[in-house]
Parts: C-alpha cells; sequence; structure tokens
C-alpha cells in the first residue's frame, strides 16, 4: 500500500512538473534479511522508531499521524505482521529494477572512527556521497554541479563567485547555504582543527597564512558569503583548477549549529546530517553503518537507491592490514567487493565469479622514491641506474600477472595530460646503462654502496607492493650488485619518517585526488620545507613549471607546461615509476546502473556520484525465491 502526500520537490535541477512523496508500508522481515547485519539485533519496535523520527524532519504532524495510521490500519488485516513505514523519495525506477523495499544496497568497507570528512578524510572511511560539495565530478571526471547550480570567474582568475540551489536543504530541514560553506572551509583552515588536507587550500587568499599560524584571523581568508545563495572565493594568483579542489570530500559544507551543539560528536547517528541525497541512520558499531535517503534532498543527484549498507570488513594488526575477504560476498550478504590481486587467479576460474568481476583504472601510480638529500640519491646518476635496472614492464605483467600497467610517468593513463608513451625510453630498462651510471657515480660492480632498506607500509608479501619490492631486491641485486632489505613498516613509523625524510628509498602509491596534472606532479613534486612535503627531491625548472601551470587559465598552454614537467621528473628520476593501477570488483548480477566513462569501463570512484546511478535489479527476487 502507497499513501501519497503531495509535496512540490524537483529533482535534478528542474523546476517542473510536481513529483510525490510516498510513505509506502512494507514488512519489516524483508528489511531485516536484505539489511542484514543491519538490523542485526533490531526489534520492528527499534526500526519503526528510527524511521518515524525522519517523518517529523519533513511532513507536518496531521499528515504524518494520517500516513501512520493509515499503515497500520493495513497492517491489521494484512497476513504480514509488523509493517513498517518507508520514506519512497528517490527517482523513478528503471522498468527492470525491483520493487522499491529491494533498493538496498550493501558493500563492504573498514568501519571509519567519525564522518568528519573535512577534517580527516583518512579516518572518515570515505563517507564523502554523504555530503554535496559546491562542484561534483561524474563518470567522466567531469565538473558537474552540486550544491551550486553554476558559478564564474573572474577575467583575473582570482575570484569565483558560486551560486547555490535556492531550495536545497540539509537532512534536518534547514536550507544549506554559502555560509555553511564559509564555516567549512574556515573551520578546516583553522590550525586548532589540524585538518590534513589544509595545505589543499592554499590557493585561497591568506589560508596559508591562516592555518599556519601566521594571522589567527579567519577574516582573512578570502572565503565570503555574500549572502544565503552567494559564495565568492579570491585566489591568492589566477587558479584554474578551484573548481577540482572544490569538488574533492574535504570540501562538504559543514552545519555549524550541529558542530556548536555536539563538538566532535556531530557526526555520530542520531546527530550527523548530510546535505547529499543520503543521511546517516544507524551505526552499529563493528558491523555496518545504514544510509537511508535524505527525505529534503532536492538538488541535481537523487538517487535510485532506498539504503545504503556499508558492511565493515576490515581490522588492522601489527603492520600487515588484513581483510574479511569475498566471504561475505560469497555468502550474499553483501552486493559487491573490491577484490585483491592475489585473489584474482581463483575468481578467474570460478565459473561464477569470474563473469561478476570488473575492472577499471584507478587512476593512481606505484613509484619508487628515493631520500635524494643524502648521499647515495643526492647523485642523480645513482638515482637513473636505479631506473634503469628495474624492468617495469616485468613487474607489471609478469610478477603482477597483467593486473597492473606498465607506468612510464607520474601521471596515469586516461588521465588529462597523460604523456607516458611519449616519454617510455626515458626509464626504459636498460642493464647496461644502469651499471655504466652507478659506475660513474663511483660503485662500480655495485662496490662501496652501502646496504639500504627498502620500505613498504603495512604490505604482506602477497600484496602487489610487497612481491613487487621482492622483484626490484633481486633485479638490484642481479644487474648492480647492490644489496637491498625490505622492512615492512606500520602506518604510523612510515608516515612520521616519510614526514621527515628518513626513509632511504620506498615504494609507495598516489591515487589521483582530482582530475588535472596539478594533483599528481605539484602536490606530491613540488619543493616543500620538511614535514609539508612528502618527498625531499627538489628540481627548480620543475617547479618553475608547475607554478606556472596553475596559474594558466588556458587548458592547452596549461598541458604543455605539464608535459614538459613530466619529462623533467622522469630525467631527474625524483622517482622511478612502476606500474598504474587497475581496480578489481565483483559485483552481483542484480547490481545495476553503472555508466559507461568514456574509455569504455564501468568505475565506481570513491568522489563523485557513485550512488546516483545504481539500483538493484529484478533478479534480486529470484535470489530470494532460492
Amino acid at each position: 500500500m502507497y499513501c501519497k502526500t503531495h509535496t512540490d520537490r524537483h529533482h535534478g535541477g528542474c523546476r517542473g512538473p510536481e513529483t510525490f512523496l510516498m510513505v509506502s508500508c512494507i514488512n519489516s522481515s524483508i528489511v531485516k534479511r536484505r539489511w542484514f547485519p543491519a538490523f542485526a539485533g533490531m526489534t520492528n519496535r527499534d526500526i519503526k522508531r528510527m524511521q518515524q523520527t525522519h517523518f517529523k524532519h519533513f511532513l507536518n504532524t496531521i499528515i504524518t499521524c494520517l500516513s501512520v495510521l493509515a499503515c497500520n490500519q493495513d497492517n491489521s488485516t494484512d497476513m504480514s505482521a509488523g509493517m513498517d513505514q518507508y520514506v519512497d523519495i528517490a527517482r523513478p525506477l528503471p522498468e527492470d529494477a525491483a520493487p522499491p523495499e529491494n533498493q538496498i544496497f550493501r558493500y563492504l568497507a573498514y568501519e571509519p572512527a567519525h564522518m568528519d570528512v573535512s577534517i580527516d578524510i583518512y579516518h572518515s572511511g570515505h563517507s564523502e556521497y554523504l555530503y554535496e560539495r559546491l562542484c561534483m565530478l561524474d563518470y567522466n571526471n567531469q565538473l558537474i554541479p552540486g550544491a551550486a547550480e553554476r558559478w564564474e570567474v573572474s577575467e583575473d582568475g582570482k575570484t569565483w563567485t558560486f551560486y547555490m540551489w535556492p531550495e536545497a536543504r540539509w537532512s534536518d530541514g534547514n536550507p544549506v547555504t554559502a555560509h555553511d560553506f564559509e564555516y567549512a572551509f574556515k573551520r578546516l583552515l583553522d590550525p586548532e582543527e589540524a585538518s590534513v588536507y589544509a595545505f589543499f587550500y592554499y590557493d585561497i587568499k591568506g589560508a596559508r597564512s591562516f592555518n599556519q599560524g601566521t594571522t589567527n584571523d579567519p577574516e582573512t581568508v578570502g572565503v565570503k558569503a555574500i549572502d544565503d545563495r552567494t559564495l565568492e572565493i579570491e585566489t591568492e594568483q589566477p587558479c584554474a583548477i578551484l573548481p577540482y579542489i572544490l569538488s574533492y570530500p574535504t570540501s562538504a559544507p559543514v552545519p555549524r549549529w550541529q558542530v556548536e551543539k555536539y563538538g566532535k560528536t556531530w557526526t555520530v547517528a542520531g546527530h550527523g546530517i548530510s546535505n547529499s541525497a543520503f543521511h546517516l541512520e544507524s551505526w552499529i558499531v563493528g558491523e555496518s553503518m545504514t544510509f537511508g535517503l535524505n527525505p529534503y534532498y532536492n538538488g541535481p543527484n537523487p538517487a535510485r537507491l532506498r539504503k545504503v549498507v556499508r558492511v565493515f570488513d576490515q581490522t588492522e594488526t601489527g603492520a600487515i592490514s588484513t581483510r574479511v575477504g569475498l566471504f561475505p560476498y560469497e555468502n550474499d550478504e553483501t552486493d559487491v567487493v573490491r577484490v585483491q590481486s592475489m585473489e584474482i587467479e581463483r575468481i578467474q576460474k570460478d565459473p561464477v565469479l569470474s563473469k561478476q568481476l570488473w575492472s577499471w583504472d584507478r587512476l593512481a601510480t606505484v613509484y619508487l622514491y628515493f631520500r635524494t638529500h643524502r648521499p647515495p640519491f643526492d647523485d642523480v646518476r645513482v638515482r637513473r641506474a636505479f631506473a634503469h635496472a628495474i624492468d617495469q614492464e616485468a613487474i607489471a605483467n609478469v610478477v603482477l600477472r597483467g593486473m597492473m600497467l606498465p607506468a612510464y610517468t607520474m601521471l596515469p593513463l586516461h588521465y588529462p595530460g597523460y604523456v607516458g608513451e611519449k616519454y617510455k625510453d626515458i626509464q626504459a630498462y636498460n642493464p647496461d646503462e644502469a651499471r655504466r651510471l652507478l659506475a660513474d657515480a663511483g660503485y662500480p660492480g655495485g662496490r662501496g654502496f652501502p646496504t639500504l632498506e627498502l620500505w613498504l607500509k603495512r604490505q604482506p608479501s602477497t600484496s602487489p607492493e610487497g612481491q613487487a619490492a621482492q622483484a626490484i631486491q633481486q633485479m638490484l641485486d642481479e644487474t648492480l650488485d647492490v644489496k637491498i632489505n625490505i622492512r615492512n613498516a606500520d602506518r604510523t613509523t612510515y608516515e612520521v619518517n616519510m614526514k621527515d625524510w628518513e626513509i632511504p628509498l620506498s615504494t609507495i602509491m598516489f591515487t589521483y585526488d582530482f582530475p588535472d596534472p596539478h594533483n599528481l606532479l605539484s602536490l606530491v613534486w613540488h619543493a616543500q620545507p620538511k614535514g609539508y612535503g612528502r618527498h625531499d627531491w627538489k628540481n627548480s625548472r620543475f617547479d618553475d613549471l608547475v607554478d606556472q601551470a596553475v596559474r594558466e587559465m588556458n587548458t592547452p598552454e596549461r598541458m604543455k607546461l605539464y608535459d614538459e614537467a613530466e619529462r623533467i621528473l622522469a630525467e631527474d628520476a625524483g622517482g622511478v615509476f612502476l606500474w598504474h593501477v587497475l581496480d578489481y570488483e565483483l559485483r552481483k548480477p542484480w547490481v545495476k546502473g553503472f555508466p559507461q566513462d568514456k574509455w569504455g569501463n564501468y568505475p565506481s570512484y570513491n568522489n563523485n556520484t557513485s550512488f546516483s546511478d545504481i539500483y538493484i535489479g529484478k533478479e534480486i527476487l529470484d535470489k530470494e525465491r532460492e
């Protein structure tokens, strides 16, 4: 039964035909089965109480009571006792979709410490789909409207104006305004908050000075709400990449009234609110989180799903990260699961799982970096010798069994500005050249070269990084007669030593944050003071090029600057580029709606609108009948 209540909600920015808010009645036993384990241990009364809470946010008291009463009356005569209310405000479903009560998507991920993504993205557990930023990214990594329906930039490229959706609402019913974004940006730049991504925003006028304590006045930061619907952001210099930065998850708005009321716990279940299509409904510690539809959402990215359940799958023991693996997926307790490389061979041999395996480019690069301010890697000849002694193609195609792509430059395939094939020969495998360079540097036949440690960050020996480290160890020994020991460090030890430039050499991955070369080139390789940058490599010409590029508003001209910067980085061997990452995921046959990108893939990226198009197909009905 559906109890229909009129509303003037409009999705996708269309201010056209009126739609309806539907209150339906669903058998709670079905909900419990499909939400496993999100409602484990919860009674029908608990579920009903949680759902009824949301009615108060968007229906007046009389309509709410009538709707609930209608459902309860229906329950009294229905064979299915214990019926519960269900709010249906999602996008219309395709013809091949299962009924609304089955539109519940379950995925595996680790349990976050909190959901305050703007302050600490690493411990907020990829919760970015709860927050609609000013700009968003689609499946082709193209900018699309988010909380701002449009934006414009001044002729000098330094003043950006964003215009908010006029009817945008938080999940508690409060309007989403430009003031929420002004507060959010100044909060994450406040040094007392210690936001790990504050440096991302240093192009904004006054941001660096405020974050680094040169001034303690937040009003000096160039972010200002002109009125509820208009946000103005000033940059120090022309900044072509600003919309991309504003699409990043840390650019989420923050409800000041919730922070001031609840402090550090403002994001927990019962306190946390969102401005996207979803909001947090429940959090069962150690088990799962459940996200339901935001009853007030009327922005450009509405969802088809009714629920998203995050099932926790990961713990940490010592230096090694361990996972639940494929068991929940194979037991039909989850609809998708990311696949580790060591599991792919078994999957490919399985007649069922092999048909459910998908892959796409993560837009990430794994590379070897050096401590360049001390011997022996202060000598570019040594760095180049290492580059020519390592066979990237053998690592990608043999050691990693073709599951990754060989890397020749920092920017990955399908990423803006990619020039890998153009500069393929700069770091090509060449044992003779490697030995010559090492001898010229004073280490003929490896004599006198110190035994060094190749660091890994909590990587098991069976991981791609672990397998590659062993291959690199062998290649350096066989080609250069250089001895390398492998050290597997825990996260804290590794990150402290990397920040202090104490790691002699290491492999590490960098995954893109936004689709512009500035992200993988300037943010990773531009010289920074100790404690502020990943690496100590420094090249003045490289720095000049990427500095020019970020100020260049003409895209083709910018790409030319990044092209030259890529060449310098490879020639000076700031790093040795090993492979570009492919992601692998198992998806149940009933999971549908992943759009195809322009390269023919069906990706699932964390920082775009991944959950907007997904829906559950009718195949789930056959599964439930088994």
